[in-house]
């Protein structure tokens, strides 16, 4: 099973792809608007190949989130390595930490009380790398015969699933900073119709998101307040 998820995750990405190197994207800082908060986003190179996304979530006395990404850039590979999250809302707070041990192919976590490790499967996203994998596959796509959905392995709360995007047909979104074409890519969800997560990349940011809305238990719709290269 395993296996034929691999295999139709590097089918899917192998349509249409250029050539363009992953490794070239620059530093930047993005802040999002949601009603009753923001969203700031920054996107730092480290030493040598390794590069770090940090994201802060502020709700308010309601809710506050933040998370470290840290992951390695190649040419045509992200291959992330740690991820950090700290949560708060209301008053209790919630931790969660995942080592991705390439070496012994296994993942390592730790959410809470709950501490374990999983078989690390190749190609494995973390809950945030995945935004900035989209953003680099759509780079290396040919935008006049796109996919029609891209798939993904990321990891999640103890387990590794496949998740399948959509890629939709190109929407205009206004946002302080002026109006912007996008390419819109919406999560489907097997089983569970009340959820819905999509996302919205403009390439003229070099396909940075723009818009994103996601509806579960806790939903939100953040649009894009400011956008800026920070090299």
């Amino acid at each position: 099973m395993k296996a034929k998820i691999l295999v139709l995750l590097l089918l899917t990405l192998s349509f249409n792809l250029t050539s363009k190197d992953f490794s070239d994207i620059r530093p930047t800082k993005a802040t999002l608007a949601m009603d009753g908060g923001k969203m700031e986003v920054w996107i730092i190179k480290k030493e040598g190949n390794i590069w770090e996304m940090k994201s802060h979530v502020d709700g308010g006395r309601m809710f506050e989130r933040k998370e470290i990404s840290i992951f390695e850039l190649n040419e045509d590979d992200l291959i992330p390595l740690e991820n950090r999250i700290e949560m708060r809302i209301l008053f209790k707070k919630i931790k969660a930490r995942s080592i991705f041990n390439w070496l012994e192919k296994k993942l390592v976590f730790e959410e809470g009380k709950e501490k374990g490790s999983i078989d690390l499967i190749e190609g494995t996203l973390g809950p945030a790398t995945i935004q900035l994998k989209m953003r680099l596959d759509l780079r290396n796509l040919n935008l006049g015969s796109l996919p029609k959905k891209i798939n993904y392995l990321v990891y999640f709360r103890g387990e590794i699933k496949q998740r399948t995007y959509k890629i939709e047909e190109s929407e205009n979104i206004k946002t302080p900073m002026g109006e912007y074409r996008t390419i819109k890519l919406s999560r489907q969800f097997h089983g569970e119709n009340k959820k819905e997560q999509i996302y919205w990349f403009a390439p003229e940011l070099d396909f940075s998101i723009v818009r994103i809305l996601n509806i579960d238990k806790r939903s939100s719709d953040l649009t894009l307040q400011s956008f800026e290269f920070i090299d």
